[in-house]
């Protein structure tokens, strides 16, 4: 199956933002995966830009509870979440993921 997810990794000093822009589904974790290869160390801060991210399943679960965890074991504030769609809301409400991490409108 064709990958349906575009990310964008933009570094502006001690911030980092990354753009999803698609589905975030089992078909895209390899790429989540080595986005978060990608990331700089030490991590700073994270924003996660979600607006383009229609559906997500536990595949984007898990790239959130790894990105949740490279920034606490760090010391480094929990990633930001920004624009976040209602089924994806919705998702991480039912996984209780909301409550630990930060989420803007």
């Amino acid at each position: 199956m064709e990958q349906t997810l575009a990310v964008t990794l933009d570094q502006r000093g001690g911030l980092t933002v990354l753009t999803l822009v698609g589905d975030i589904d089992h078909d895209t974790r390899p790429l989540l995966d080595g986005l978060l290869t990608r990331l700089p160390d030490p991590p700073g801060r994270i924003r996660v830009d979600m607006r383009g991210v229609p559906f997500m399943d536990s595949a984007g679960l898990h790239f959130l509870v790894e990105l949740r965890r490279r920034q606490t074991t760090s010391g480094a504030d929990v990633p930001t979440l920004v624009g976040v769609q209602e089924q994806p809301a919705g998702v991480l409400q039912l996984s209780g993921l909301d409550a630990l991490l930060g989420i803007a409108a």
